[in-house]
C-alpha cells in the first residue's frame, strides 16, 4: 500500500495532528528559479496528501496548517481547526489553495521553523532544503477551538505539497492501491472502507504491544479525504495511550502492522485528556 493508507491509519490513532516542520519554499519557475519565496507564502495553506476529518458527538474537526516564510527561509507554522458544529463533514476547498480563513481564528499549535545554517545551501540564497529543526518545539494553546482533538503532533520532513510550486502526491497511484479495498456507502457517498481491529491491525508503543479495543472504521473517498467517526470505544484506546505516556513519557516510538504491511513513526503525545473530555 502507499503511504497514504498509513497516513489514514495514523490519523485513526492520533485523532489529530499538526505540521510542525517543513522544508524551505522556493520558486520553481521564472527568473528567480530556486530563490526563497517570501511574500507569496504569507499564511499559505500547506496542501496535505490527504485531508482527515473526525466526527464527534458535538461536531466535526479538520485540522489544517498555514505557513509564513521570510526572506531568509525562516517560517512560522500555525495549525487551525475547520470546525463544523452541525456534524457534517465540510472539507476545506483546495482548488485555489485558499482555505476559508478568518484572522480571528485561534492557532492550536504554533511552531517556529528556522532555516538552519548547516542545511544544504543552494546558490547565494542560503536556502536549506532540509531545514529540519526540532519538530516538537511548538507552543500549544488548549483554549483554542479544536484543541480537544489535538493529541499527537507529528513532523513531516519531506515536502507534501504547497500552492503553486509544490510537488503533489501521486493520487492516481494511491487510488489504484485503494481499489483492492471494499467500497461502501457512507453518508450517501461511495467510499473505500478501512476497518481497524485486532484481527487486521497491531500496534506496539516503545516495544510494548498496545491492544486494539473493538473496531474503528475509516472511510476514504477518491480524493484521499479520510473520515473517522469517533466511536465510544475510542475512550478505551485513548486511556491505553495515556497509560503508555505515563509509563514511558511523551515521546513514543510506534510500530504498526496492517495485514502484511508495516510502518514505523515517531510521535510526541502532548495530552490525551483533552480528547477524553470530549467523549
Amino acid at each position: 500500500m502507499k503511504k497514504l493508507l498509513f497516513f489514514a491509519l495514523m490519523a485513526a490513532f492520533s485523532l489529530g495532528c499538526a505540521i510542525t516542520d517543513y522544508p524551505v519554499i522556493t520558486d520553481s519557475a521564472g527568473a528567480d528559479s530556486d530563490g526563497v519565496m517570501t511574500g507569496q507564502y504569507d499564511l499559505a495553506y500547506i496542501v496535505p496528501s490527504s485531508q482527515v476529518a473526525t466526527i464527534w458527538d458535538d461536531g466535526t474537526d479538520e485540522l489544517f496548517t498555514l505557513v509564513s516564510q521570510d526572506w531568509k527561509g525562516d517560517q512560522w507554522l500555525k495549525t487551525y481547526n475547520n470546525y463544523d458544529p452541525s456534524g457534517l463533514v465540510t472539507f476545506l476547498d483546495q482548488t485555489y489553495c485558499d482555505p476559508t480563513f478568518d484572522s480571528s481564528f485561534c492557532a492550536i499549535a504554533t511552531a517556529w521553523n528556522p532555516d538552519l545554517p548547516n542545511a544544504y545551501v543552494h546558490g547565494d540564497q542560503g536556502a536549506g532544503y532540509n531545514n529540519v529543526d526540532d519538530p516538537f518545539d511548538y507552543v500549544a494553546d488548549f483554549n483554542c477551538n479544536g484543541a480537544r482533538s489535538l493529541s499527537l503532533l507529528v513532523s513531516y520532513t519531506s515536502r507534501i505539497g504547497e500552492c503553486g510550486s509544490g510537488v503533489w502526491a501521486d493520487k492516481q497511484g494511491a487510488a489504484y492501491e485503494f481499489s483492492i479495498l471494499e467500497r461502501t456507502t457512507f453518508r450517501g457517498q461511495s467510499m473505500y472502507h478501512i476497518p481497524v481491529d485486532s484481527t487486521i491491525a497491531a500496534f506496539s508503543v516503545n516495544g510494548k504491544d498496545m491492544p486494539v479495543y473493538g473496531r474503528f472504521n475509516l472511510y476514504v473517498d477518491d480524493n484521499m479525504r479520510t473520515v473517522i467517526p469517533v466511536s465510544s470505544n475510542a475512550r478505551y484506546q485513548l486511556n491505553a495511550l495515556d497509560r503508555a505516556v505515563q509509563q514511558d513519557g511523551h515521546f513514543l516510538d510506534v510500530d504498526m502492522t496492517y495485514g502484511s504491511l508495516s510502518a514505523n513513526f515517531k510521535v510526541y503525545v502532548n495530552t490525551v485528556q483533552n480528547a477524553l473530555d470530549r467523549l
